[in-house]
C-alpha cells in the first residue's frame, strides 16, 4: 500500500480547486446560451461551475485546518485521515466540475448535437424524432428535463440545467411532445 506523507496530502487537498479555477479562466465561457450565425450552443451556466469551485476552495481550506490540528493533537488522530476525506472529496467535485464543462447541446436549424458529461457525442436530427416528453428533473425541484425518443428507438436526454423552453422553441416539433 502507498504512504503518502501529510505534505503530499496537502497538495492533494488543494490542487483540484487550483485546476478548477484555472479551467473556469481559461474556458473563455461566460454565457450559458451562445447565438451563432448557423447555431445555437446551451450549456451548463457558469454561476453553477463557479459555485462548485467556490465550494472546492471552502473545503481545502477546511481540509489543511483539519490536517494541521490533527498534527498538533487538537484531534486524536492521524493529520493523514482527514486530508484523505478531504482528498476524495476534492477529486469527486473536480470530476462534477469537469462533466459539467463537458456538457451542452448545439442547435442546428435541422438537426442537435448532444455532448453530454460522459460518453458519445449524439446526433439527431429534428425531423427523426418520433416522441418528446418532459420528466421531473433529479437536479432541483420544479425543473424538468426532456426525454427525445428517435425513429430507431434511441433515447436522448436534455437535463433541465439547460434551458429546455429555448431548446424546445427551436427543434419546433410540438406535434410529437407530451403534454
Amino acid at each position: 500500500m502507498w504512504s503518502f506523507t501529510v505534505l503530499q496530502l496537502t497538495l492533494g487537498v488543494v490542487t483540484p480547486p487550483v485546476v478548477a479555477a484555472l479551467m473556469a479562466m481559461l474556458s473563455g465561457e461566460s454565457l450559458a446560451e451562445r447565438h451563432h450565425l448557423h447555431h445555437d450552443t446551451y450549456a451548463v451556466s457558469q454561476v453553477a461551475s463557479r459555485s462548485l469551485t467556490l465550494v472546492m476552495v471552502f473545503m481545502a481550506v477546511l481540509g489543511c485546518l483539519s490536517g494541521w490540528l490533527s498534527q498538533l493533537g487538537v484531534f486524536a488522530t492521524d493529520p493523514r485521515v482527514p486530508l484523505w476525506f478531504f482528498v476524495s472529496f476534492e477529486v469527486s467535485l473536480l470530476v462534477a466540475v469537469i462533466a459539467l464543462s463537458r456538457y451542452r447541446v448545439m442547435a442546428y436549424s435541422d438537426r442537435m448535437v448532444i455532448k453530454p458529461a460522459f460518453g458519445r457525442t449524439h446526433t439527431i436530427f429534428y425531423r427523426n424524432i418520433r416522441h418528446m416528453r418532459r420528466t421531473p428533473s433529479t437536479m432541483a425541484e420544479g425543473m424538468y428535463d426532456l426525454m427525445i425518443e428517435d425513429q430507431d428507438g434511441t433515447v436522448l436526454g436534455i437535463s433541465g440545467m439547460l434551458d429546455i423552453e429555448r431548446i424546445l422553441m427551436r427543434i419546433n416539433r410540438f406535434d410529437v411532445l407530451d403534454g
